[in-house]
């Protein structure tokens, strides 16, 4: 990846695992708030996270205006948080070697059909007294037997996806005996070679592709497992880290209504105090407002001892290792991702995606695949075992090497065998069993996916309620911090008219400050369950245009 593609926050906060991992890239607008299709997935060790300011319509949280000071910190982005954690996550490096390990079962199951090279060269010697039987039978030439070979053997073999074996090979041998030392022998020493071509294919048992590629098959649904299982740990990853900013963005803002609350307060208290000088307000007044700052100021400590631990939290998720650092308690994050009302939702269209995306039940769907596997394997080793053998050979015999192989011509056809070799179990118990132990597993596999498909609707019904409730409460809280902000006006103004007490005034300032307070968690609950509905979906990353890639 080229370098002039990183840009500064996130070159900042990369942690490469196998070099570079991590950088910032600008994002393309889609048309729906929907992530394109499986195809357009990327395929899980590059991750992306793409700038918020270039996020379109199918960000999870549109930008929206955030506040700033001239004199602030750079503030730290949703985007940085979130390639910080992915890079930083010791769980997610254990989970990355995953498929990596299962990717190589597949290329050592492939490698049993490589064929494969065969040499052996042997020398022995043989000094024996001969029997009766073998003196009479040799002609009576010595007492004694002694030979001298030289064997030399070379060739290829190897299996076949059809399950065939097949060997070529050749066969040399130099033979220096009693015999063949004799005058009367054709040659001496002698020099024999033999070149064969030998196959054994299986007619039923362990016949055919299905059969012999079970162990492949099983290593590449293992692999897409692990896939599916690598994902979902990362949309948790992504999802922790989200739901700790938006806290800590709710921390952020309501630090500044406390704030805004002690100030409000110590102004009641310089104007109740200037009035009792004047002698126009009873020193109960002052007493009143005096508690009110005192409830302030003990909510803006609670306010500040909150923002601190979700400082903490984030400092958990995006750090290797947690330490506390000289101004970590001044750096704060970019609040504009935070969003103030629920984007549009499709629930059929969502639907859909969580089927054909979630990565736990499309886990769960290869073990479905994996139990198919062991179930078709388990039935071919049912069948008796039939096995076609064929070879063909010629030999030759003479007293040179090459000419042992040129005497080839000298045969008038070659040597061949053919024929079936047949076993049958005799009960049959042991693959019996092993099918019912596979129709079992299968049946467990299929549960596993129904109980999750019943699990997921219920907990995207339950998402989609929460996103509702939440925007509905934030209407309804809206118009709560309007009222008691006029009602707080109101007071203020009768309270300068000494229509009513320092007390009312003081209810009135913690109710706008309470409500301010509640405003700020209706949007945190809103953005907490949009996050919770598109992990459920399978598309978080997506839709924060976050790219984990494993190749």
């Amino acid at each position: 990846m080229p370098s002039s593609r990183f840009t500064v926050p996130c070159a900042a906060i990369a942690l490469a695992l196998v070099g570079p991992v991590a950088h910032c890239a600008p994002a393309k607008a889609a048309a729906s708030h929907l992530p394109a299709g499986p195809d357009d997935q990327p395929d899980v060790i590059v991750l992306q996270a793409m700038p918020s300011e270039a996020a379109g319509p199918e960000s999870l949280v549109p930008p929206v205006a955030a506040p700033s000071r001239p004199d602030a910190p750079m503030p730290t982005s949703l985007q940085d948080l979130i390639v910080a954690a992915l890079n930083t996550n010791l769980e997610l490096r254990a989970k990355r070697l995953d498929p990596a390990f299962n990717k190589l079962t597949i290329d050592e199951a492939m490698g049993a059909f490589d064929p494969m090279f065969n040499f052996s060269s042997l020398a022995t010697h043989d000094e024996h007294p001969q029997n009766s039987v073998e003196f009479l039978s040799t002609g009576q030439l010595s007492y004694t037997y002694e030979e001298d070979v030289l064997h030399y053997q070379a060739g290829f073999s190897g299996v076949l996806q059809s399950g065939m074996q097949w060997s070529v090979d050749t066969v040399s041998e130099r033979a220096n005996n009693t015999f063949n030392r004799e005058a009367s022998s054709i040659f001496h020493p002698e020099y024999t070679s033999i070149s064969k071509v030998e196959i054994t294919q299986p007619l039923l048992k362990n016949f055919g592709p299905a059969a012999n590629l079970a162990e492949v098959r099983m290593n590449k649904s293992s692999y897409s497992k692990s896939i599916q299982d690598y994902r979902e740990t990362v949309i948790k990853t992504v999802a922790d880290v989200m739901g700790a900013y938006f806290e800590m963005v709710f921390g952020q803002e309501n630090l500044k209504v406390k704030q805004e609350a002690v100030s409000l307060a110590e102004h009641l208290v310089d104007e109740n105090q200037h009035r009792l000088d004047q002698g126009r307000m009873a020193p109960i007044d002052v007493t009143d407002a005096q508690e009110r700052l005192s409830e302030a100021q003990e909510e803006l400590i609670l306010a500040k001892n909150f923002l601190a631990h979700r400082r903490d939290t984030i400092r958990e998720l995006t750090r290797e290792t947690f330490v506390a650092s000289a101004g970590d308690d001044e750096w704060f994050v970019d609040g504009s991702n935070l969003l103030h009302e629920a984007p549009p939702l499709s629930r059929w269209l969502l639907l859909k995606e969580m089927f054909d995306s979630n990565p736990g039940y499309l886990a769960n769907l290869e073990l479905v695949k994996q139990s198919d596997i062991r179930l078709s394997y388990a039935r071919n080793q049912r069948w008796p075992s039939l096995d076609l053998k064929a070879s063909l050979d010629y030999n030759g015999l003479s007293n040179g090497w090459s000419k042992s192989y040129t005497d080839f011509e000298n045969r008038p056809g070659p040597d061949w065998t053919a024929g079936v070799v047949v076993a049958i179990p005799l009960t049959g118990r042991v693959e019996r069993d092993r099918v019912s132990e596979a129709k079992i597993r299968k049946t467990q596999a299929l549960f596993n996916v129904k109980r999750s498909e019943n699990e997921l609707l219920s907990a995207f019904d339950t998402a989609m309620r929460d996103i509702t409730a939440a925007a509905d409460r934030i209407r309804l809280v809206h118009s709560s911090v309007v009222l008691a902000q006029e009602a707080l006006d109101s007071e203020e103004k009768r309270l300068e008219s000494g229509l009513t007490t320092s007390y009312n005034v003081s209810l009135s300032q913690k109710d706008l400050s309470q409500a301010r307070s509640r405003e700020l968690a209706t949007y945190v609950d809103l953005n907490k369950a949009l996050v919770q509905l598109y992990v459920l979906v399978g598309i978080l990353p997506k839709v924060e245009h976050v790219a984990v890639k494993l190749d």
